[in-house]
């Protein structure tokens, strides 16, 4: 059994942090909460290798500049980002800086505590193996625009394909890596090398054109 790690909750809402901390109580995991990035990064030489769940807007240091500082100090402690309104565009840059998923407030108890609990066995080897395999030419250009930002509306005008056919291209995709969430297959689409590619190579257009 994997030893229980501690999860630190980072946001600037004092509610937030309260409920999150009482849920992780009764669900016996030890949990400690910050009301700032300062406060946890000024903290974070003290702390047990854990879990952060942390705010992506906050005054001061950003959640993505919180994930970015723990990653240079060398620290592997999984990073779930939560937001009041979250987007495709953000939820890369948060993957991009180090974070593992994004979840969208308000979110229902099983949703952060199924997060968590795949957070204690990341990363899930056999994801990014998937991924190294040769994906059919369709879905390797989907995973590779969901990657570089873009949404199912806008994949969907560069590839001249439906939203619907490009749901289920993404619905592939979550299966083939047995990832919860667009968040978590954009994490393993970039450890798997995915979102290098030009969209020259991809054949389609440039949307910044």
């Amino acid at each position: 059994m994997l030893p229980e790690r501690p999860v630190y909750i980072i946001d600037d809402e004092p509610e937030m942090c309260r409920s999150l901390s009482l849920l992780l109580s009764t669900d016996g995991v030890p949990a400690r909460s910050f009301g700032c990035g300062e406060l946890f990064l000024d903290a974070l030489d003290q702390l047990p290798p854990g879990i952060l769940v942390c705010d992506v807007m906050m005054p001061g240091i950003s959640g993505i500049e919180v994930t970015r500082t723990v990653v240079k100090r060398g620290r592997t402690d999984p990073v779930i980002m939560i937001a009041g309104h979250a987007d495709i565009p953000l939820a890369v840059e948060a993957m991009r800086a180090g974070a593992i998923d994004f979840i969208e407030k308000p979110f229902e108890a099983s949703t952060i505590l199924s997060a968590i609990a795949a957070a204690r066995c990341w990363p899930p080897l056999h994801q990014t193996d998937v991924l190294a395999e040769e994906l059919p030419f369709r879905e390797r250009q989907v995973l590779e625009l969901v990657v570089s930002g873009l949404t199912s509306k806008e994949i969907a005008r560069e590839l001249d394909i439906s939203p619907r056919t490009v749901e289920t291209y993404r619905t592939k995709l979550l299966k083939k890596t047995g990832a919860s969430s667009t968040a978590q297959l954009i994490r393993i689409g970039l450890q798997a090398g995915a979102g290098r590619l030009s969209f020259t190579d991809l054949g389609v257009t440039n949307p910044d054109e």
